[in-house]
């Protein structure tokens, strides 16, 4: 009788353990690449939507115009959370994106060592020798864009060029000026919160470059996947705008708009 009951309980027990495998195995799980500076805020994102939902957000991060060039050359991708709208743009070109909305704000700042004694009241003092090594995202990448943009609307970009960093992205760049290895760098004003190794030196100017938006896109053959609807309809509801906001993100307003409807 004790064989049996012994017998009963462990095909009891591997019964259970299938069926917890089985479980394991259907948990769904929806691809979402994000610019780089997006990563803390979708990271708590994606701990409240599956807490919610119980569906996975897998997240991969990068420069905005990798991760594009990834998803057209056939990523798994079911969404993409661009730092700018042209690699937005890029994918609707390609027949890629089902639709999009733009979601975040953001601003440009100039960061220096936190014990640096260097003071810059405009952009025009990045050209002064005390400033021989400069960090910028790649000229590809939005951060590394707008950065240029601001320096040549200073009319110092021939001046200063020649002392550029190119960085991967921004958090790259953000990472020179931690070490050591370069006197300023342009981030996002979104990439220093809470660091006490660095410091904002200057705020850009907003006319000083091209208008700062986060497209979040739905990537087109996932237009049938109710589980990418679903994280869509979430990174765009208020739970997720605290989020955003809590890591100092602007968070825009609108509906999704499909490429039809849209410029593109």
């Amino acid at each position: 009788m004790t064989l049996c009951v012994r017998s009963l309980a462990l095909m009891l027990g591997s019964i259970t353990a299938l069926l917890q495998g089985c479980s394991a195995s259907k948990t769904q799980v929806v691809h979402v690449y994000g610019a780089a500076s997006t990563r803390e805020a979708l990271e708590e994102i994606a701990s409240g939507f599956r807490a919610q939902t119980g569906i996975r957000l897998e997240l991969n991060f990068g420069a905005s115009s990798d991760l594009a060039r990834q998803i057209e050359h056939g990523a798994a991708a079911e969404l993409f959370l661009s730092a700018d709208e042209s690699w937005a743009d890029y994918l609707a070109n390609k027949g890629l994106v089902e639709k999009r909305r733009d979601l975040l704000t953001n601003r440009l700042v100039v960061i220096v060592p936190a014990d640096s004694q260097q003071s810059i009241h405009d952009l025009r003092d990045l050209a002064n020798p005390g400033f021989q090594r400069l960090a910028l995202a790649g000229p590809a990448v939005p951060a590394g864009r707008y950065a240029r943009e601001g320096l040549q609307h200073a009319e110092i970009w021939e001046r200063v060029k020649n002392r550029v960093l190119d960085a991967g992205d921004v958090r790259a760049a953000f990472t020179y000026v931690v070490r050591g290895e370069a006197d300023a760098a342009f981030v996002y004003g979104t990439d220093i919160r809470g660091d006490k190794k660095v410091r904002i030196a200057l705020d850009i100017k907003p006319e000083f470059h091209a208008p700062i938006r986060y497209p979040l896109v739905l990537i087109r053959q996932s237009s049938m996947n109710a589980a990418a609807l679903s994280a869509f309809d979430y990174l765009t509801s208020q739970k997720a705008e605290i989020v955003f906001r809590k890591w100092d993100f602007g968070v825009l307003g609108g509906e999704p708009t499909k490429p039809s409807d849209s410029k593109e």
